[in-house]
Order: C-alpha cells, then structure tokens, then sequence
C-alpha cells in the first residue's frame, strides 16, 4: 500500500523545527517558544548572535494574520523564517518578502522533517523604538545607566527609559542588549531550550532527536 501522510500539525512541525535547531552545530544560541513581539506572538525565537524568528503555519492554520505578524517581526527580528507545508509554500513565497527564509515541512515514514528552500537574509530593518521594548524596565534602567551615565531619575518610567534608550543609544548596541536579555530573562525560562552542554539551570534541556514536551508559561 502507498504511504499517505496525514496532513501536520502545529505541534509536529514545531517539535521537528527544534529538533532541527539544536542539532544545527551551533552551541551558542537559545530558542524561545511564543516569544511576544508587540501584538502578536512567534512561534520560535533563536537568539544567538543575531535575533531570528521561525514562524509556523501547518496544514491545519490560514494565512489571514500573516501580514500583521510580520510587520511586527520586521521590526525586532534581524532575519526572519516560515516553516510551512506544501499546501502553502507558493502562496507564503508569494506574500513575503524575497530576504524571508522558507522552509517546508513533511511528514515521512521515519517521521515529520524540515527542508530548507530559501535562506532568511539579514535585512536591517529593525525599529529601535520596538527594539526597546523588548527591554523589562529595570533592565532599561540598567542599561541607559551604564551606556548614558546617571542622565534619569532612579523612579524614571519604562517608556521613558525606552524612549531614551530609542534616541540616543545606537541600534547595534540595543541589538546586543535585547539578544542578553531574552537569554537570561527568568520569565522565559520555562519555554526556553539550550544545546546540550550549555548552562541553563533548567530541568528540561532540549536535544536534537530528543524533544521534550514544552512547559509553556504566561506571557
């Protein structure tokens, strides 16, 4: 009998996508499930040296807040990925931009994999203002305080803080801040994965071929 694969799930292309990150090579990068950018929320974050966004559209999703979703990742992420199925693939290659990434998931008999298509391309078109604030307000404070020296008051509000940090610290070096923080922030943790090897304090490490169940926690 010919082998019919059942259409994928969100849940099985996720699990496959992390499989295939942290068996990428790379020890120096930590992934993020459902990191929130402004209004909307990608699948899987990898910040490393540079902030990448993997989004996921299985056979079971539509296409109808693609658009939304990647006005605000254009501006926080540095490059950008949709993992999507056959059933899509013509029609995301269509929408995005040419410097997104694509890749395809399938289901196989040894199980779902993702394929590359087409590379993500930095594209520098970041926000520094939504950059920002991505920023939690003591870490603002922190870093206005040791880029800017004592130039806010101590009770100073996030937004002004982010306002601060948007006009008068460079791109790159809030770039650099943004990447340290989402690494370390304790909120995250639970939905975090790190290659094997790496310090993460957590009880749940992540190995290619060997996904644990996410703990997902709220935002």
């Amino acid at each position: 009998m010919a082998y019919r694969p059942h259409p994928l799930t969100e849940q099985e292309i996720r699990t496959a996508v992390l499989a295939q990150l942290l068996g990428s090579g790379s020890h120096d990068h930590v992934l993020i499930e459902e990191l929130g950018i402004g209004s909307a929320r990608v699948d899987v974050a990898v910040a490393s040296d540079r902030l990448s966004g993997f989004e996921i559209k299985s056979d079971f999703d539509t296409l109808d807040r693609l658009a939304r979703q990647m006005h605000a990742y254009h501006e926080v992420f540095d490059a950008l990925t949709i993992v999507t199925t056959s059933a899509y693939v013509e029609q995301v290659e269509a929408l995005l931009p040419a410097w997104w990434g694509v890749w395809i998931a399938q289901r196989t008999e040894e199980g779902v994999m993702v394929q590359e298509r087409r590379a993500a391309v930095s594209h520098g078109r970041q926000d520094a203002a939504s950059l920002a604030a991505m920023l939690w307000r003591e870490d603002a404070y922190e870093f206005v305080i040791e880029t800017l020296g004592p130039v806010v008051r101590a009770r100073a509000t996030r937004g002004d803080l982010q306002a601060i940090i948007a006009e008068q610290i460079s791109i790159d070096a809030l770039r650099k801040r943004v990447l340290r923080s989402l690494s370390t922030r304790e909120d995250l943790q639970a939905r975090s994965h790190r290659p094997r090897g790496q310090s993460a304090n957590r009880q749940n490490d992540v190995v290619a071929g060997g996904v644990a169940p996410p703990r997902h926690v709220a935002a």
